[in-house]
């Protein structure tokens, strides 16, 4: 039975953090090593991981706070295991988690295997969460799993895929140092994640069991307002640019698209100072940068849904207190 090492990477999380390590070490696959990041907590959870480290099969890893990103690389970095798996530590996973996973990957000869989740709302399990289907991808990674990632078209035809870092195993060989670009310089950070990994991925295997529970944290950075976002936005086109020029690439719509996530991700985050003045000098200056007006000349209006095409008249209008009032239509 081969070595799985699951990372856990912690940061303040001593109400979820029990159930998380326990539905790994209670799990029906046996020969995991459970590697406990704490990222610089100030709660009582450093103290929590300590209490796992009488299991042979926890290491307890404290460090200084760096983030997400510095905390899975710190716990890839002292792992042994020939295939990887990262949990955050507010979200738990079912028993035959790893097992399902594993045994998915290994008969099918993949380097990656992805699994299906719910999100729990506070208790309330959600199963109506982003649809996997039993399938395999062997061919062309690029174009049929990277490419709907870092560049999601929502029109009708195109299929796109969540980039998150868990709910996946991977095999060590895949997964390189430049795989862990911070959270604190790109965002989205795990879909550059995928993008790398994948250079080292020939074969994907999908199944379509639930296996994790990833809880809607209304502290989660993903709900607060964020300094500096569309300067990480557009880091992360940047990386995909440059992605595209090392492959050759030329789907060019999924490259617009890419830039244009840039934006509307960006506005979504100005709606969040939750004062309507801040928000419009925001958008007003999101409109003057010249990626976005480049961006704005290129967008092919017949690829955008019904709503990102309201929001791309009215931002491209310069209709800001419009793009603020109908936020929750166009978002």
């Amino acid at each position: 039975m081969e070595l799985v090492s699951v990372i856990i990477p912690v940061y303040n999380q001593e109400k979820y953090l029990n159930k998380c390590i326990d539905t790994v070490l209670t799990g029906t696959y046996e020969n995991v090593e459970c590697i406990i990041v704490d990222d610089g907590s100030t709660d009582n959870s450093p103290a929590l991981c300590d209490e796992y480290k009488k299991d042979k099969r926890v290491k307890v890893i404290h460090k200084p706070n760096g983030g997400l990103t510095s905390a899975r690389k710190a716990g890839f970095d002292v792992s042994k295991g020939e295939y990887i798996t990262f949990i955050d530590s507010d979200d738990y996973v079912t028993k035959d988690y790893v097992e399902k996973l594993f045994k998915a990957l290994t008969d099918a000869g993949a380097d990656m295997s992805i699994c299906g989740h719910y999100r729990d709302e506070d208790g309330k399990i959600i199963e109506n969460t982003y649809p996997i289907h039993d399938r395999i991808l062997d061919g062309n990674i690029t174009n049929d799993y990277i490419l709907p990632i870092i560049g999601k078209i929502y029109a009708p035809g195109y299929e796109n895929f969540p980039g998150y870092v868990w709910g996946k195993l991977y095999k060590r060989e895949c997964i390189t140092d430049k795989c862990f670009v911070s959270e604190r310089e790109v965002y989205t950070e795990d879909d550059i994640f995928q993008m790398y990994v994948c250079e080292n991925v020939n074969k994907i295997v999908f199944i379509k069991d639930k296996l994790v529970y990833y809880r809607d944290n209304v502290k989660s950075l993903t709900r607060r307002y964020r300094n500096g976002m569309w300067d990480m936005l557009k880091k992360r086109h940047m990386l995909v640019e440059e992605y595209y020029k090392a492959h050759n690439i030329k789907d060019k719509d999924r490259l617009i698209a890419s830039a244009f996530y840039a934006i509307y991700v960006s506005v979504t985050n100005s709606y969040l100072h939750g004062n309507v003045t801040e928000c419009v000098n925001e958008l007003r200056a999101i409109r003057k940068d010249s990626f976005a007006v480049k961006t704005l000349k290129e967008v092919r209006t017949k690829l955008l849904r019904p709503r990102q095409k309201m929001f791309y008249m009215l931002f491209k209008l310069r209709c800001y207190h419009l793009v603020y009032h109908f936020r929750n239509t166009m978002f």
